[in-house]
């Protein structure tokens, strides 16, 4: 008699106890630019990130919800720390998994499809829960990924790599950029150690309201009443009265770095100590510009090119000048500039990581249905006919990094904030009025400064891309179209402002409940 060895049967669930209900789960994920929630079991995130316009995301997206039978829009918005760290994505799609459990308990048996809309880094999250829930135990087994929508998404090419165990092969991916994003196509690419301090120590504010002073100085008066060789009391009265808006505007920007930098703890002796020691220099310039404002601002003491000079303490401000715009030719041998690309640098330096990444997720995405979605027209910045200007300017920063050329990069943005003629007006200013009245040593530090701020002047020249029209000029920095603030934050946040018609039509494609036979639009 033969023997035959018979396998225990594998239980299996009868049909009739099958819940065959299909149910769309719609999940919201900020980015970097959400306000700071460490503290990700509180879902506390910042319901207005996805409100910002009256045709809003959000209010929007649930115009949907009575027009299916079975979809469910998360209305507790999900909460991570927002730090720019790739340990905390990690933790973020941990997070994430954690809040799809506790608020979906009745659905662990039914047949769950997954809608992840994530902006910015919040992308990457998403990818990283990708990873996580392809292993984990918690993730229930009758759940999968049908939709992932990305909002400005910086797609890396290492980290963050989207994993395809949960995701359907019907899954619908939506990208949604903006030509326009610096954010998406360059400041993603470093991965910062503990952006929150950088956050929560940066009051842009106190730096705005030093800019404004600045931009409210009359270089044109300065110009046409400084290079007269003699000084009547109307000439006086106006180059003091733009002379003390100089020093004031760079008074209340210096106090506001310093605050800036002194808050930036980077846990690393070398950089400590460098850290303190440009503090030192920055407080010394801080003193002088007090100084030479409080003389500026006192006109009881007489108007000449003397007093001018006199006003300036040169002695006082001259050797801070030095040390600080110490330059030999070229963006590299800045003192600055190289002093900040090492504090920016990677793995020594508040990096952890820096990696060009791409603004398609097509790499990751392979074999997935993906709907492109180009918004860069609708970002008002558009209507000023800079398009190429700027893809030069973006294009140009980036090629910088790829050449690990931080100075550069440095030199590209800051040169951004300054009007070339401005420091041309400054090293005239040194040329013709101040060089011909002083001597001795006073006289080699001056000349040193005028050659240091020449080569200044000419990389700004060089890097300068005439972004801001004309007539956004007077606008505020954060508003005003092609400003680096602007592109980095309004051009970057514009995909998550509003329900964008494309998108609508993408997650209708992909939701599997069906339509409610008795929605009637009101």
């Amino acid at each position: 008699m033969t023997n035959v060895m018979f396998k225990k049967p594998r239980f299996v669930v009868p049909e009739a106890t099958k819940d065959k209900t299909i149910v769309d789960v719609v999940m919201f994920v900020a980015g970097t630019t959400d306000p700071i929630n460490t503290q990700g079991l509180k879902h506390q995130a910042n319901t207005e990130y996805w409100q910002a316009s009256k045709e809003n995301f959000w209010n929007k997206i649930k115009e949907l919800k009575p027009q299916y039978l079975n979809l469910h829009i998360e209305g507790s918005f999900f909460s991570w720390s927002g730090d720019n760290d790739t340990q905390e994505r990690n933790k973020a799609a941990d997070r994430l998994l954690d809040l799809f459990v506790r608020v979906y308990p009745g659905f662990k048996r039914k047949e769950v499809h997954l809608h992840l809309i994530g902006h910015s880094h919040g992308g990457n999250v998403i990818n990283q829960f990708t990873n996580l829930i392809a292993t984990d135990k918690r993730f229930p087994e009758t759940w999968k990924i049908k939709s992932i929508t990305y909002l400005s998404t910086p797609f890396f090419k290492k980290k963050h790599q989207l994993n395809h165990a949960k995701i359907r092969k019907d899954c619908k991916i939506i990208n949604v950029h903006n030509e326009y994003d610096l954010t998406q196509r360059l400041v993603a690419d470093f991965s910062l150690v503990n952006l929150e301090v950088f956050l929560k120590n940066f009051n842009m504010a106190n730096f705005k309201k030093g800019l404004k002073i600045l931009e409210e100085v009359d270089t044109g008066a300065l110009k046409s009443n400084l290079l007269d060789l003699w000084m009547s009391k109307k000439e006086g009265e106006i180059i003091w009265r733009e002379m003390a808006k100089v020093f004031k505007g760079a008074n209340v920007l210096t106090q506001e770095f310093i605050k800036y930098i002194q808050g930036i703890n980077v846990n690393k002796p070398a950089l400590d100590k460098e850290r303190d020691g440009f503090v030192a220099i920055l407080k010394r310039f801080l003193q002088w510009t007090f100084d030479v404002y409080n003389n500026y601002n006192n006109a009881n003491t007489g108007y000449s090119k003397a007093k001018f000079v006199g006003n300036l303490r040169l002695s006082q401000g001259i050797a801070v000048l030095n040390e600080l715009f110490d330059i030999k030719s070229s963006e590299k041998d800045s003192y600055i500039l190289h002093l900040l690309a090492r504090v920016f640098a990677e793995n020594t330096g508040l990096t952890d990581s820096i990696e060009i990444n791409s603004w398609t997720p097509a790499d990751q995405a392979a074999g997935l249905s993906i709907q492109d979605i180009n918004i860069t027209t609708h970002d008002p910045y558009h209507s000023r006919g800079k398009k190429a200007i700027c893809e030069g300017f973006i294009t140009g920063t980036v090629g910088a990094l790829q050449k690990n050329n931080l100075e550069e990069v440095l030199m590209r943005l800051f040169s951004q904030f300054i009007e070339p003629i401005t420091l041309l007006l400054v090293t005239m200013v040194i040329d013709k009025v101040i060089e011909p009245v002083v001597f001795g040593s006073l006289d080699t530090e001056i000349t040193k400064l005028r050659k240091d701020l020449q080569v200044y002047s000419k990389l700004v020249t060089k890097y300068h891309a005439k972004l801001v029209a004309d007539q956004d000029k007077k606008l505020d920095l954060m508003a005003r179209p092609g400003t680096v603030p602007y592109l980095a934050m309004v051009s970057h946040s514009l995909s998550h402002t509003q329900f964008w018609p494309q998108v609508e039509q993408g997650l209708r494609g992909a939701f599997s409940s069906g339509k409610n036979p008795g929605y009637k639009k009101k």
